[in-house]
């Protein structure tokens, strides 16, 4: 009787569903947004309305971060630490792998896809699957010709060579790759570029109260923007039967609705703010104009950070490394 009863419970047991996880890597474009910060939101996050069950999402994606900073500060082992047979991962970076100015990011493409594919086997080790995702343009990368037709470079802020190898490792190692910037093009080309414009945070001043001077974003999206990425990430899994879309609902069924305008402003064509965090010196031109300069806004930045890291708040650690350069480029001088 006793052993009935072993093998009835164990059968039960058997028999209960099991609930796969999935969980989220990336930068900026992916990371969940506070409400104070509205309407700018990542893809991660507007994802969690899609989830059949969205306690299941684990968005651990976070701005500023590369591939390279992901792994290095432990994020990417507390994803590996909490992964059971049968969860997913779905790993978005390239935006600040591109990154020059910044050491603690930047990987050339090779070292970017060597992390990648470092971390394809670590979610392989645990029995789970991993999905890679293309990183979405920027709209600095959306122009209109003299016959009024949008055109869209996906590599614009020097993400391509990223994006080139994240398809590439797709290929080698056979991981579904959810290619955001190819459906971004296509899709942006169709709309427009006001249309697409408007999936940014290219905020005109007053448009929204908590953005009273506006702002010139066009790599962060705003709601409208997430949920065009988050629909077309899911719509892919399912067109492609990956066995991840057994999470989501039919994006049919999932009903958006913008935050829209709470201000007086009206929508402008905005010039984008490549000075800002992810972006700053992205690109090949960009790192060389800096270095003719003579690098001396990163040699502050470091000098900054040098400060900080000593314990002094960023008052004094702004007043501390100007003198500090000043200094340096004295004795230099007098060499």
């Amino acid at each position: 009787m006793a052993m009935k009863k072993t093998i009835l419970a164990f059968a039960t047991l058997c028999a209960l569903p099991s609930f796969a996880d999935l969980y989220l890597a990336g930068d900026s474009t992916m990371c969940n947004y506070a409400d104070r910060q509205y309407p700018q939101q990542g893809w991660g996050q507007a994802l969690a309305k899609y989830m059949k069950d969205p306690a299941l999402l684990h968005n651990w994606a976070i701005g500023g971060r590369s591939a390279r900073s992901y792994k290095n500060e432990g994020r990417w082992q507390k994803i590996v630490d909490a992964l059971k047979p049968g969860d997913f991962v779905i790993v978005a970076f390239g935006h600040n792998d591109a990154n020059k100015a910044k050491t603690e990011r930047y990987s050339t493409p090779e070292d970017y896809k060597a992390l990648m594919k470092g971390f394809a086997e670590d979610v392989r080790s645990k029995n789970a699957t991993i999905v890679f995702a293309t990183s979405i343009p920027h709209s600095g990368g959306i122009s209109v010709d003299a016959s009024g037709a949008t055109h869209v470079r996906g590599s614009a802020a020097g993400i391509g060579p990223y994006v080139d190898m994240t398809r590439l490792l797709g290929e080698e190692m056979g991981i579904p790759v959810l290619d955001l910037n190819k459906y971004a093009c296509e899709e942006f080309e169709k709309m427009g570029q006001a249309a697409a414009y408007r999936l940014y945070m290219r905020i005109a001043p007053g448009e929204y109260a908590n953005h009273p001077q506006g702002k010139a974003d066009g790599c962060h999206t705003r709601d409208t923007g997430a949920d065009f990425f988050a629909r077309g990430a899911v719509d892919m899994c399912f067109r492609r039967n990956l066995p991840v879309s057994k999470l989501f609902k039919r994006t049919s069924s999932v009903k958006f609705e913008p935050i829209g305008f709470n201000g007086p402003g009206t929508p402008t064509a905005l010039k984008d703010d490549f000075t800002k965090e992810e972006i700053g010196y992205a690109n090949e031109a960009a790192a060389n104009r800096e270095a003719a300069g003579g690098d001396w806004r990163r040699q502050l930045m470091d000098l900054r950070r040098e400060a900080e890291a000593k314990g002094m708040d960023k008052e004094s650690a702004k007043r501390w490394a100007a003198a500090e350069f000043r200094r340096r480029e004295a004795a230099g001088r007098n060499r």
